[in-house]
């Protein structure tokens, strides 16, 4: 599926000046102050100026390959996904009920497919290197956010970067890794010369361990690994220099981690017991433990599951005993028992999940008091738990049939870092709309000059 077409068209100004705002708005969306309703500013904008050629050339690009199949199977997967949420998602009491996340997936593939992935990204690298100069600045001063009030003081009693990590402008690590992660791809096909492009690949991999999330890091590694593998293979010419060129990602990830850090890698990833553990309680006293009969829910939170704990948990499942002994001598952050009880809730509901709904389990925040909900930290779960497997099968192979089958290698690392956190499927994202962006482009990223 290729219908990058409209931008070809442009005067090249034209062009970067729309993929700047683009890249921009994207970046906006991520910020510190915004929510996810800002990301609906880049299908907005789309539209406004392609509308256009989509008004004159609407026959064409429905002739094009599997265009007219995919919009055909993706009509089928909303009403399949509507007719099971009316059926087993929220009741609907009221026009917000109407809404399900689902609904985006048409706006994501209108949006994905004319943009200018090249050119946004290259821009949005840009942004993000400045967001790296913020954070830099914040972990020089020991702090994890300028612009936030309400976050956990750094642990300047530790040497261990996990207990260092920054915001920048994000409203966490976790968000503010996302963005590298995608800019640490997109720099590999940016049009960036190559002296420029080894300081902002130094730039980005200070970002790396400053933000310090380990999804990003096993992805990266990964990426960089496979990259190398690759261009090994594909090297016409080989002798030691080129080889150590082709190394350059590890070589100056090694250094530059040798200058931030006083352990090895594997140590820094295994740091147990962080300053604030993901479902880990405090308190001394077992007295002083909240439960959910200390509050009043709202009707939103009371639709959703309690997270399981104990022997409460189902874990003589396959899946769970494998997600347990893998996990083991790793500190998680929580995760465990969160994918433990969306393995269990998946095996209770394996047809119609959530009802197309989002699922997330609730749990009580001890140390702030009040009720939390809490996503599967893991994309494939959440996407089966959410539709069940016949809506979930549905999805994938419409991404089967947009997938142009060339650059497997820069979806790797989304894919991986998806495993260990909700990255892709959120609806409409910066992740989601990077990776299907790659899934239409219909020429191979490394080839091109």
């Amino acid at each position: 599926m290729n219908i990058r077409i409209p931008y070809l068209l442009k005067t090249e100004s034209k062009a970067d000046l729309e993929s700047c705002l683009y890249a921009f708005l994207l970046f906006f969306a991520t910020l510190y102050f915004s929510n996810e309703y800002y990301y609906l500013t880049i299908p907005i904008s789309v539209l406004f100026f392609n509308t256009q050629y989509v008004l004159k050339n609407k026959r064409a690009i429905l002739d094009h390959g599997n265009v007219k199949k995919i919009v055909i199977l993706t009509i089928v997967y909303l009403l399949v996904s509507y007719l099971n949420k009316l059926i087993n998602g929220h009741p609907v009491t009221s026009l917000r009920d109407l809404y399900a996340s689902f609904l985006l997936f048409p706006v994501l593939l209108f949006s994905s497919a004319f943009l200018n992935l090249r050119k946004v990204f290259k821009f949005f690298l840009y942004f993000v290197v400045f967001e790296i100069l913020i954070g830099l600045v914040e972990y020089y001063y020991g702090v994890r956010s300028f612009f936030l009030e309400n976050v956990a003081d750094v642990n300047l009693a530790s040497d261990f970067l996990y207990d260092h990590r920054v915001n920048g402008l994000s409203l966490s690590s976790s968000i503010f890794s996302l963005k590298l992660l995608v800019a640490i791809i997109a720099i590999e096909f940016a049009n960036i010369k190559q002296g420029l492009k080894i300081i902002l690949k130094g730039l980005l991999m200070m970002g790396v361990l400053i933000s310090f999330n380990r999804a990003l890091i096993v992805s990266i590694l990964l990426f960089w690994i496979i990259l190398f593998m690759y261009n090994l293979i594909t090297c016409k010419k080989y002798n030691l220099r080129n080889s150590l060129f082709m190394a350059k990602n590890l070589l100056l990830f090694t250094g530059i981690f040798l200058l931030f850090s006083d352990h090895n890698i594997l140590t820094e990833m295994k740091k147990k017991n962080p300053e604030k553990q993901q479902l880990e309680l405090k308190f001394k006293s077992i007295e002083e433990k909240l439960t959910f009969n200390d509050f009043k829910e709202s009707e939103y939170t009371m639709f959703f599951p309690k997270i399981k704990e104990g022997n409460i948990l189902d874990t003589n499942l396959l899946a769970n005993k494998i997600f347990y002994n893998s996990a083991k001598g790793f500190n998680t952050s929580g995760r465990t028992l969160i994918w433990m009880n969306y393995i269990a809730y998946i095996d209770q509901h394996k047809w119609f999940g959530f009802g197309s709904d989002k699922l997330l389990f609730k749990s009580i925040d001890q140390d702030n008091k009040k009720i939390k909900l809490i996503h599967a930290h893991n994309s494939f779960l959440q996407l089966i738990a959410t539709n069940g497997l016949f809506i979930s099968l549905l999805f994938l192979c419409i991404i089967w049939m947009i997938w142009t089958k060339k650059n497997f290698l820069f979806l790797i690392p989304i894919l991986v870092f998806s495993t260990f956190q909700y990255g892709i499927f959120w609806g409409f994202s910066l992740l989601d709309l990077f990776f299907f962006s790659i899934l239409m482009y219909n020429s191979n990223l490394l080839d091109e000059k």
